[in-house]
């Protein structure tokens, strides 16, 4: 008896099903097989072998941008036909003249200038690379806040990583990952009792208006300070390379650029918007009066509902606070695409630390954001619907902290 209960022992802990198989070789094997899944994409097209298109999804579009910087030619920066030119040899179909837009403040074009003097090729895998490291920096800042993921970095990051929305953001050459890096390290560095640096690191988010002017509106409402003056320190010299770069007026004219974009975007690509306005543009049609007067009315109310959320609890813990204002500050957004859900996996990271509700949610999680590979087919996207369920849910979780009595308010020493 004593050596069958050996063999058990041994089968139980070297299975196919086994601890070290679940936590370490299945994740390690998934992570390989996006990375050589990558590489063999650029092979493939640089040989001739793939598809005509080059691989990267939205990275023509800042790699073109930095071939512009490298040129001399920023003052052309937001041409059509000189994005075009710049992404020229990308695209099978070159006689259409057709380019993925550029559309970010003209700062981020001068950042993307070194991975532009690269090949192509090199360069998307570069990009692939820094964005996955940046994911799994996400997951190692988020570990003292969510202490469950304690001994579960290699699971955790292949998890992430095989969301949807992420592994599209990461394999599509944008930029989730770092702007989910960023909302986490400045809540670390909060937490920290480092507020000026928090708020120095949230402001490097202006790379996307639409999430850093609400989130750092958040610690205004809030009365974080010092958050709010590390963010002023960043924000001012941000401004001042924007003057150097295409003069005084460059916040004027960019606006309005990117507006414009933004509606041509909403004609062309409305079903993967996942915001209230775009979800509702694309429903009703970019011109319905309803589609707007609805969409800036809901984006209105939850914009309201966050800042009195943050204005009874943002001095306190930021953990319900925060979970609810990551998919929130999306749906606000007037431009939000499906793969900008990817962030939404720190407020699930959020609420399976506290335990709430059914497991079964996250299954739904995973599964929405799954579903929007046939947005084509649906005709929306479904991380619509992924942002209101995450937003009802984690009010659920978190409604002791963010509803009930009064709020908990840090002592006066303490306050960022």
């Amino acid at each position: 008896m004593p050596e069958v209960a050996r063999v058990n022992q041994r089968s139980d802990t070297t299975g196919l099903w086994s601890p070290e198989f679940r936590e370490r070789r299945l994740p390690a094997a998934v992570l390989i097989a996006v990375g050589l899944a990558v590489i063999a994409s650029v092979l493939m097209w640089e040989t001739g072998r793939g598809p005509v298109d080059a691989p990267g999804g939205d990275y023509p579009a800042f790699y073109g941008a930095g071939r512009i910087v490298l040129d001399g030619d920023i003052a052309d920066l937001y041409s059509l036909g000189r994005q075009a030119e710049a992404q020229q040899g990308l695209f099978g179909d070159e006689e259409r003249g057709s380019a993925w837009y550029f559309a970010y403040p003209p700062q981020i074009a001068v950042v993307y200038a070194p991975l532009a003097a690269l090949p192509y090729g090199w360069s998307y895998l570069v990009h692939t690379l820094l964005m996955a490291l940046a994911l799994a920096a996400t997951v190692l800042l988020l570990t003292p806040m969510v202490p469950w993921l304690e001994g579960r970095f290699l699971p955790a990051l292949a998890a992430a990583l095989v969301f949807w929305p992420m592994f599209r953001a990461v394999t599509g050459g944008s930029n989730p990952a770092l702007t989910g890096l960023l909302i986490v390290g400045a809540w670390r560095l909060v937490r920290d009792e480092r507020p000026f640096l928090a708020g120095m690191v949230l402001a490097l988010l202006w790379y996307k208006p639409q999430i850093a002017l609400p989130l750092l509106g958040l610690f205004l409402v809030a009365r974080r300070w010092r958050v709010v003056a590390g963010a002023a320190a960043v924000t001012v010299p941000f401004f001042l390379w924007g003057v150097a770069l295409l003069g005084w007026g460059w916040v004027g004219d960019w606006s309005h650029l990117a507006g414009s974009f933004g509606r041509l975007d909403a004609e062309l690509n409305g079903h993967s918007a996942i915001s209230w306005l775009g979800f509702l543009q694309n429903w009703l049609g970019v011109d319905s009066g309803m589609a707007s007067a609805v969409g800036w009315g809901c984006a209105a109310l939850t914009a309201l509902l966050l800042a009195w959320l943050w204005a009874r609890r943002g001095r306190g813990s930021l953990d319900g606070a925060l979970a609810v204002a990551i998919p929130g500050i999306l749906l606000i957004s007037p431009h939000a695409m499906s793969h900008e859900s990817a962030i939404v996996l720190i407020t699930v990271a959020l609420i399976l630390q506290r335990a709430g509700g059914p497991r079964w949610m996250v299954a739904v999680v995973w599964l929405l954001g799954l579903a929007q590979v046939f947005i084509l087919a649906l005709g929306f996207s479904p991380g619509f619907v992924l942002l209101l369920v995450l937003v009802g849910w984690a009010l659920m979780v978190f409604r002791e902290d963010l509803l009930g009595g009064n709020a908990p308010v840090l002592p006066a020493t303490a306050v960022p």
